[in-house]
């Protein structure tokens, strides 16, 4: 028996009577005469800003700046006094000259053609600038009209126009190819990055604690210059153990931040307690973003979050201990003072060691570190090979798959979480880090010639030669050894025996002057003095080209006598760095110069404004640092606003050297005030 339908009751209401849907949390109200053409732009707005990083953008930009201005200069000198031009040329195409521009016309494909082959072959550029090119002009003709851009490059019969992208055409994928047989076939500089592995970390760390030993470290006046070497070493090895351990790219550890850093301040952190931890989130983790944009699953709201333990057993690899070592010498020695949520955990030094709040560490300071580090501590190299900023990375994971001890190895899961890499990653990226390291170890045979052989074929990492039984060959080179070394014990031990009588028959002189003995190793002082260093070790110098100790005629290091600065004291450079990370036009430095002198910069480190600073802040120890850039920002800032009143116009009118900086606008000012009679000029 069928079911019988109720009549609904339900009443059609007219749309503009409806009650509203409820907003979303966190939307917010739009206005409601918002047209077609207001949301076109936004819609462009949001593309600009989210499709891509700000960093593409700006070096896309640059690449299509420099190719439409090469284009439209070498056009307007092209033309019937080029010999090999000829009537149908289409370089005698008005239109030739704008075939970079937005809008790309039918010479858009020969034009990029031509500009790779000269940056690359007249001027002798690499793959990557060809490349980089490429992306460039590809990009920016997808971005100029809807679909009409995209695609392969071709003549429209229908239309009588063409379509597609003139950097998908023939002409320019030929030059393309062979720009690459062209690096292939001279043979260009290998750049394969080695890893970093546990043995070369402790090697770094022998260096270190040479070049600043602890005796130095633990001097309770600090000068400018040691203050300097003590920070540059913390910082390369906390730097360079966390992006050993936590297998980082270099740009996603310069830009941590201490609200990336979760400490719980009422849990007491010993390097003795090795369940002690905190943890990391590396928020600019690669492909982070598109984890986001396909809906984080339940599984990844622990994804980049990585917690931190002691390993006393691993001294060049600690990060835990490296790492509370910076903070603790970052807010109690530079900051005086705990670190905001957003500063820099690695935030970037000048040259007279004052450290910039707002401004993280650069990709050469990095690798002018590692570079130094390497060098240093003597790590071989083959011939090609480098150590750059993804070899922590490489190492880190090595170790951690195949050469840690036996029982300690991870899985391949685990190696694949940890480092980040997504379930459906290419499988040549893990090979490229694991394995092809793996087969090139076993498949060496560069030590043939050794007469213990390492038998890398016949096991897991030669593993077989440890567990292989001694055989008679074996003892008896193991015998040879022992009688050797006793034999050099036992001459040691004789001339031992030998000095000590000939010094006990022996009487002292009475003019014979007393000479200090130094203290064997080992030998502590009658006191310590207080410092701020752990007593597990004492870092030394991190890798920098101003890094490396003085030495004078006697071979005795001199750490110079330059004075420390007052604490929380500092002038900001020019020009100021924006929070993006841009730095601000040059033009307007005169206006930070004025701004500094009647108000403070906080975020910049300044915060006092320079007017207020009394005498004393710029005399005595502060006065080589301070004084010289003090006082040319004085001159600016006070020609401006007692010369002239404040008056912007009449300032910038008679000042135009403001456009080139503040160094010129310095030298102007110096001029106006020696014409005026203000300042007299030596003899």
């Amino acid at each position: 028996m069928g079911r019988i339908k109720k009549t609904s009751n339900k009443v059609l209401v007219h749309p503009s009577e409806a009650s509203p849907k409820k907003r979303r949390k966190g939307a917010q109200p739009t206005a409601g005469n918002t047209t077609l053409p207001v949301i076109d732009k936004i819609k462009e707005r949001a593309k600009q800003q989210h499709k891509h990083a700000n960093s593409t953008w700006k070096n896309y930009g640059s690449y299509i700046d420099r190719g439409q201005k090469w284009l439209k200069v070498h056009a307007s000198t092209t033309g019937c006094q080029d010999e090999e031009s000829h009537s149908g040329d289409a370089y005698e195409d008005p239109t030739f000259r704008d075939a970079l521009d937005k809008i790309p016309n039918q010479h858009s494909d020969k034009a990029l053609a031509l500009f790779i082959s000269y940056k690359c072959f007249h001027e002798n550029n690499g793959q990557s600038t060809c490349d980089s090119i490429h992306a460039a002009f590809k990009k920016y003709w997808e971005e100029a009209a809807s679909d009409t851009y995209r695609g392969k490059w071709h003549f429209n019969e229908t239309q009588k126009c063409w379509e597609g992208n003139p950097a998908c055409s023939a002409e320019v994928q030929d030059v393309i190819k062979s720009v690459r047989h062209k690096t292939n076939s001279e043979g260009g500089d290998r750049t394969h990055s080695i890893a970093m592995s546990k043995g070369f970390m402790d090697r770094i760390l022998t260096w270190v604690h040479k070049c600043c030993p602890r005796d130095k470290a633990a001097t309770k006046n600090l000068t400018l210059e040691l203050r300097t070497l003590i920070t540059r070493i913390v910082m390369y090895q906390a730097f360079s153990t966390t992006a050993w351990n936590l297998w980082t790219r270099c740009f996603e550890l310069i830009k941590l931040k201490r609200k990336d850093l979760t400490i719980d301040p009422s849990e007491p952190l010993s390097t003795k307690d090795l369940h002690a931890r905190f943890e990391v989130f590396l928020s600019n983790r690669k492909g982070w973003q598109r984890k986001v944009d396909k809906g984080l699953k339940e599984a990844d709201l622990r994804s980049n979050r990585y917690k931190v333990y002691p390993q006393p057993d691993m001294p060049g690899c600690d990060c835990f201990f490296w790492m509370l070592l910076w903070l603790a010498l970052l807010e109690r020695i530079h900051y005086n003072g705990e670190l905001e949520p957003d500063d820099f955990i690695f935030p970037a030094i000048g040259s007279n060691g004052i450290v910039h709040r707002g401004e993280h560490i650069s990709h050469d300071a990095v690798q002018a570190w590692i570079d130094e580090a390497t060098t240093g501590a003597g790590i071989p190299r083959g011939g090609g090979d480098s150590f750059t900023t993804h070899t922590y990375r490489r190492g880190g994971a090595q170790w951690r798959w195949m050469f840690a001890p036996v029982g300690e190895r991870w899985t391949l899961a685990r190696v694949r979480w940890w480092g980040s890499w997504a379930e459906n990653e290419n499988h040549d990226t893990l090979i490229r880090y694991l394995l092809d390291e793996l087969s090139t170890y076993e498949n060496d045979h560069s030590d043939a010639l050794c007469p213990t052989q390492n038998e890398a074929d016949g096991s897991l990492l030669g593993e077989r030669r440890l567990v292989k039984p001694a055989c008679s060959q074996d003892l008896q080179l193991m015998q040879q050894f022992i009688t050797a070394d006793v034999a050099d014990l036992r001459s040691d031990i004789r001339i031992l025996t030998n000095t000590l009588v000939s010094c006990r028959n022996r009487q002292p002189s009475s003019t014979e002057p007393l000479v200090q003995r130094p203290l064997c190793a080992g030998t502590s002082l009658p006191h310590e003095s207080p410092t701020f260093v752990p007593q597990q070790t004492v870092p030394a110098s991190a890798p920098s080209r101003t890094l490396n100790p003085i030495t004078n005629s006697a071979g005795t290091t001199n750490f110079g006598s330059r004075p420390l600065p007052e604490k929380g004291l500092d002038i900001p450079n020019l020009p100021v760095r924006c929070a993006d990370g841009s730095y601000a036009p040059k033009k307007d430095s005169w206006r930070y110069i004025v701004r500094h002198w009647t108000e403070a910069d906080p975020r910049r480190g300044l915060h006092v404004a320079l007017r207020d600073w009394p005498a004393k802040w710029l005399k005595g120890k502060n006065k080589a640092i301070f004084g010289s850039k003090y006082h040319q920002r004085a001159l600016i800032a006070l020609e401006f606003l007692e010369q002239y009143q404040g008056n912007k116009s009449a300032f910038l009118a008679a000042y135009p050297e403001y456009e080139e900086g503040h160094t010129a606008l310095l030298t102007a000012v110096k001029r106006a005030k020696k014409d005026r009679g203000e300042i007299i000029p030596r003899k």
